[in-house]
């Protein structure tokens, strides 16, 4: 997140990998403030000690459940806080609640949040979850067929495209989508979107505002501004500025 927080990561693998995105354990070093980026997916906070604001809002729960992520939000620390967290990836919160996985219900989070206070590391947490990653995967169609959209959407694959290659009908995964994401496909396909263009900004610095809109697919530079601030909360060219001063 920046110098004042250690943050590690942890991605899963096997069954677990098609909902985790990853989990976080987090350290502040110095009071500080940052910004979590927007990914359109959720997430599980747990707070161990300190005092932490997201969206200007304080955590005291023993366990914190993240909105959809729509906007990108700030979150303040104090030193010496430690939490940490489950990102699961678009749509994986409610496919687990779907299909009833353990490793999403309240007593199992519960659990976890109180173990932590014992053993709060990076491994102490991964031990605590891996149990539940090798829970046998249920298969359920609607899910599958709504991930591998989502995949293809994260993979800045065109809609119509995504929706052509797909054996159900265009309305159903557009529903199945709305239901499990908590937004539609085309705004998760603006997310995204607004993702590339951060990520070049970042590895093409020599690339115009201009050039990086064409390249993103963005109408113009004016599409591209407007949607990078909304979802980002801050102009492109203040982020190029920020990451390449």
């Amino acid at each position: 997140m920046n110098d004042k927080l250690l943050l590690e990561l942890y991605s899963p693998t096997g069954n677990i990998a098609n909902y985790v995105q990853a989990l976080w354990f987090a350290r502040a070093q110095f009071s500080g403030e940052s910004w979590l980026p927007c990914d359109g997916a959720q997430g599980v906070i747990f707070l161990i000690s300190g005092q932490l604001n997201l969206a200007g809002k304080p955590l005291s729960l023993t366990y914190f459940m993240q909105t959809i992520s729509t906007q990108s939000e700030k979150v303040t620390f104090t030193a010496g806080s430690i939490f940490c967290g489950i990102r699961f990836k678009p749509a994986g919160l409610a496919h687990l609640k779907k299909v009833n996985h353990f490793l999403v219900a309240s007593t199992t989070l519960t659990g976890i949040a109180q173990a932590l206070n014992q053993h709060a590391n990076l491994d102490s947490f991964i031990d605590l979850l891996s149990a539940h990653f090798n829970v046998p995967e249920v298969h359920h169609h609607t899910i599958e067929h709504t991930q591998t959209l989502i995949h293809k959407i994260i993979n800045l694959t065109p809609l119509t495209t995504a929706y052509d290659d797909s054996p159900k009908g265009k309305r159903q995964l557009e529903r199945y989508v709305k239901n499990t994401c908590g937004i539609t496909a085309k705004h998760l396909a603006r997310i995204y979107r607004v993702r590339q263009a951060k990520k070049l900004i970042k590895e093409s610095p020599q690339l115009s505002l201009a050039q990086l809109a064409l390249e993103c697919g963005f109408a113009d530079q004016s599409h591209l501004n407007n949607e990078f601030n909304v979802i980002l909360q801050i102009t492109p060219a203040k982020y190029k500025k920020l990451i390449h001063q």
